[in-house]
């Protein structure tokens, strides 16, 4: 299933769309996060709230960026693979983000993105 639902829109400084992403706010949705969805290039999943990423049961790679609760990143873990588990104990939300992104090569920790 390829997701498509994607409303929300996540930018960096100067306005460089990150990505569209799906908000994951409930128990459900939290849980099952990607699993049997396919992230196009730019889509991504924004998981609130949330300080750990596991990657149980998924078949490709995910970009991970940790974030506190002004949005400014405190992390970035770049090409999670299957069956690893990254955590980030100071983070309240996480943003999923497909490795393919061009876009996300340009953000570094400290810088604050906008959830729109």
């Amino acid at each position: 299933m390829t997701c498509s639902l994607y409303k929300n829109k996540v930018t960096a400084g100067a306005g460089v769309l990150i990505g569209n992403v799906l908000i994951a706010n409930t128990w459900w949705l939290r849980l099952r996060g990607l699993l049997g969805r396919t992230l196009n290039e730019n889509d991504g999943l924004l998981i609130v709230p949330c300080n750990s990423v596991h990657m149980i049961g998924m078949r490709y790679a995910i970009d991970v960026v940790y974030l506190n609760k002004q949005n400014t990143i405190i992390k970035i873990v770049k090409n999670l693979r299957p069956w690893q588990v990254s955590t980030c104990r100071n983070a309240c939300k996480v943003i999923e983000l497909s490795t393919k992104n061009t876009n996300t090569k340009i953000l570094k920790v400290g810088d604050n993105l906008t959830i729109e």
